[in-house]
């Protein structure tokens, strides 16, 4: 295995880089076979993307959870879960995105909160696609017709979605346009 960092040779077992100490990821291969075909139907739209940044996550010790970079989670922050079917995902970021606002912190608030949504998004993605695929398995059993019915049901995406963020979008141009002006108050001189 060699070093990412310095590019030294290390045994294929080794945990860390025997010149520099840096931590040595094991990359596991993606799913392969009928499963890699039933995770990329799951996900559906960029599969191969994410099946590239799920490897991130997979090791020789299971799954352990690094922080990634995800664009559309920190640009549109619960929208892109609802997107993807993570209902529950969408529903934390939607109220702990409006928390900042509601405690005065405002955008700053707001854009920690969607960074936070964007450095996890990768991961409780692979979590989610893992876990319901592992249910789906359970409840279908050997039933290929009912696997394929459950897998189309919850995987995929959402495409509605942007139509409503834009609605939203602009429902919240015209709420801050037609604001009534008399509800600020101009600061007192001293």
């Amino acid at each position: 295995m060699t070093c990412p960092r310095c590019a030294a040779t290390n045994p294929d077992e080794a945990a860390y880089c025997s010149a520099c100490g840096q931590h040595l990821i094991v990359i596991a291969s993606p799913p392969t076979g009928s499963d890699a075909m039933l995770w990329r139907r799951f996900i559906g739209p960029r599969a191969d993307h994410y099946l590239e940044r799920f490897r991130t996550f997979q090791g020789e010790k299971g799954d352990a959870f690094h922080l990634t970079w995800h664009w559309p989670a920190f640009l549109v922050g619960w929208l892109w879960y609802l997107y993807r079917k993570m209902y529950p995902h969408a529903a934390a970021f939607l109220l702990g995105g409006l928390l900042p606002i509601v405690l005065g912190a405002g955008l700053p608030g707001v854009v920690i909160w969607n960074a936070c949504a964007a450095g996890a998004a990768h991961y409780l993605y692979y979590m989610h696609v893992k876990l319901t695929l592992s249910s789906i398995a359970r409840r279908a059993g050997t039933d290929t017709a009912l696997r394929d019915r459950l897998v189309s049901d919850a995987g995929g995406i959402q495409p509605y979605v942007w139509w409503l963020g834009i609605v939203l979008t602009g429902l919240a141009i015209v709420v801050g346009i037609m604001e009534d002006p008399s509800s600020i108050q101009p600061p007192e001189p001293p």
